[in-house]
């Protein structure tokens, strides 16, 4: 049985940005600490997706684990992506069922976006 992270990382590995912005809270808070950036709201979070497509059009996902404790979460990530395996993680807060801040952290040795 598939849980709102499979689905949510699902969209990531697709190119329909609309579905993962569904994923958020209007008043977004996503957080990418490798790449040093900061978005506020599901307008500016739609811009950073879109750049990462851009970037990076052959990143998959893969969740290695999860977990998630009332309203909080975090997830344990592979990005595959230039032939590469990147180790990441995200850790965050839902509100209504949906994300409401996000804080990536990955391997910015592999390659930067």
């Amino acid at each position: 049985m598939s849980n709102w992270v499979d689905d949510y990382f699902a969209t990531w590995n697709g190119t329909d940005t609309e579905a993962v912005v569904a994923f958020m809270t209007e008043d977004v808070e996503m957080e990418d600490v490798t790449a040093g950036h900061f978005s506020r709201g599901k307008d500016a979070f739609r811009k950073f997706f879109e750049v990462c497509l851009e970037r990076v059009p052959d990143a998959r996902y893969e969740v290695v684990e999860s977990r998630t404790f009332g309203d909080s979460y975090w997830v344990e990530w592979i990005m595959h992506a230039r032939g590469a395996a990147v180790r990441g993680s995200s850790v965050g807060t839902l509100r209504d069922g949906k994300i409401a801040t996000n804080h990536d952290y990955w391997n910015g040795a592999v390659f930067t976006v």
